[in-house]
C-alpha cells in the first residue's frame, strides 16, 4: 500500500479525531446494560415462557398418543384406533403452530441487554481501530490495520449472506418436507385402511383354505403313505444291488492290494538293484571323466604343438605361394613377351612382303614404262633417215 500525502494524513487524522471523540460521547449516553437486565427479562420474558409451556404440554400429549396408538395397533378396537389418530393430527397441527408463535415472539423480542452489549463491544473495538489507524497516519501515512479491517468485515458480510441463502433455501426444504410428510401421512393413512380391509378379506380366504386343506390332507396322507411305500421297496432293491456291487468292488479291492503288494516287492528289488548299477556306473563315470581329462590335456598341448608347427608351415606356404605366383607371373612375362615378339615379327614379315611386292610392282612398271621409250625411239630414227 502507497503512503499518502501530507496534506490528505491530516485530513484523515481529523476526520478520525472526530470519529473518536463522537464514539466516545455514543459511549458516555448509552444506558447501563446490566442495571436494567432485570426490566427487560421480565417485559419480553412472560409470553415467551407461556408459549414454551404450552409447547412442553403439547410435546408431552404427542408423545403419550403415539404411545397408545402403538399398543392399540394389535387390537381390534378399529375406532378408539380412528380417535386416537385423529387426535394425534390435531395436536401435531396444535404443536407446529406454537413452534411458529415462539419464532416470531423471539424474532419480534430480540435480546436488548445482549444488543447493548454487542454495540458497546463493537463500538469499543472501532476506538481501537480508529485509534491505530490515526497513529499510523501519523507515523508512516499509511493505514493498513484500516484496509485490512475493512476488507474482513467485507468478506464476513459476503460469507453472512451466503449463509443467509443457504438459511432460506433450508428454511424452504423444511417446509416443503414438512408438506410431504403430511402428504405421506395422508397416504400412510389410505394405505393402512386398504391394508386392514385386504387383511379382512384374506383372513376370511385364510378360513377356506384352512377348510378345504383339512380334507385334502387327509387324502394326500394315504396318497404319501402309499408313495412311501412304493419308494421304500425301490429303496430296499437298490439297497440290495448296492451291496452285491460293494462285495465286487471289495474282492476287486482285495486283488489290487495283493498286486500292489507284489508290484511293490518287485519295484523294491529293482530299486536295490538300479541303486548298485547307479554307483557303479557313478564309479565308472568318475574314472572315464578321469581318464578323459588326462586324454584331453594331452591333446591339448598336441593341439598346441600343431598349432605352432601350423604356423610355421602356413608362413612356408605362404611364401612358396608367392614364390610360384612370381614365377608363373614372371613365365607368363615371358610367354606374353614371346608372343608379342612373334605377333612383331609376323606383322614385320608381312610389311616386307608388302614393300616387296609394291617394290616388284614398282620395277615392273618402271619397266614396262623403259620399254615402251625404247620401242618409239627406234621408229622416229627410222623415219628420219628415210628423209
Amino acid at each position: 500500500m502507497s503512503s499518502v500525502s501530507i496534506t490528505q494524513s491530516e485530513r484523515m487524522i481529523a476526520v478520525i479525531n472526530e470519529c473518536i471523540e463522537k464514539l466516545h460521547f455514543l459511549g458516555a449516553i448509552a444506558p447501563d446494560v446490566l442495571s436494567h437486565r432485570d426490566e427487560l427479562t421480565a417485559f419480553v420474558g412472560g409470553e415467551i415462557s407461556r408459549i414454551i409451556t404450552k409447547q412442553r404440554d403439547l410435546e408431552s400429549q404427542y408423545e403419550k398418543l403415539i404411545n397408545e396408538r402403538g399398543a392399540l395397533r394389535g387390537l381390534s378396537n378399529k375406532t378408539r384406533y380412528k380417535e386416537v389418530q385423529m387426535e394425534i393430527q390435531d395436536v401435531s397441527v396444535a404443536l407446529r403452530e406454537s413452534t411458529k408463535s415462539l419464532c416470531r415472539n423471539l424474532k419480534d423480542n430480540p435480546n436488548i441487554a445482549g444488543n447493548l452489549s454487542k454495540i458497546h463491544r463493537e463500538r469499543t473495538q472501532l476506538l481501537d481501530i480508529l485509534t491505530s489507524t490515526n497513529a499510523e497516519l501519523q507515523e508512516s501515512g499509511l493505514f493498513e490495520t484500516l484496509a485490512t479491517r475493512v476488507t474482513q468485515d467485507r468478506t464476513n458480510q459476503a460469507n453472512q449472506k451466503e449463509i443467509l441463502r443457504k438459511e432460506r433455501e433450508t428454511a424452504a426444504a423444511v417446509k416443503q418436507l414438512d408438506e410431504d410428510l403430511e402428504n405421506e401421512r395422508a397416504d400412510h393413512a389410505q394405505i393402512v385402511t386398504e391394508q386392514r380391509a385386504e387383511m379382512a378379506m384374506l383372513k376370511e380366504n385364510l378360513l377356506t383354505l384352512r377348510t378345504k386343506a383339512s380334507v385334502d390332507v387327509r387324502f394326500q396322507r394315504a396318497e404319501a403313505n402309499a408313495k412311501s411305500a412304493s419308494i421304500l421297496r425301490s429303496f430296499k432293491q437298490k439297497e440290495t444291488e448296492m451291496e452285491k456291487t460293494i462285495k465286487e468292488l471289495e474282492d476287486r479291492l482285495f486283488v489290487e492290494k495283493t498286486v500292489h503288494a507284489e508290484s511293490t516287492k518287485f519295484l523294491k528289488s529293482k530299486q536295490d538293484e538300479l541303486k548298485g548299477k547307479v554307483e557303479k556306473w557313478e564309479h565308472k563315470y568318475n574314472e572315464d571323466v578321469e581318464g578323459m581329462t588326462i586324454k584331453y590335456n594331452k591333446l591339448v598341448a598336441e593341439r598346441e604343438a600343431n598349432l605352432e608347427v601350423l604356423v610355421k608351415l602356413k608362413k612356408r606356404r605362404e611364401k612358396e605361394i608367392a614364390d610360384e605366383e612370381t614365377r608363373v607371373a614372371a613365365e607368363e612375362a615371358a610367354i606374353e613377351e614371346a608372343r608379342l615378339a612373334e605377333i612383331l615379327k609376323k606383322k614385320q614379315d608381312e610389311a616386307s612382303s608388302t614393300i616387296q611386292g609394291a617394290v616388284k610392282r614398282w620395277l615392273k612398271r618402271l619397266a614396262e614404262a623403259n620399254k615402251g621409250k625404247k620401242k618409239g625411239g627406234k621408229k622416229g630414227g627410222k623415219k628420219g633417215k628415210k628423209k
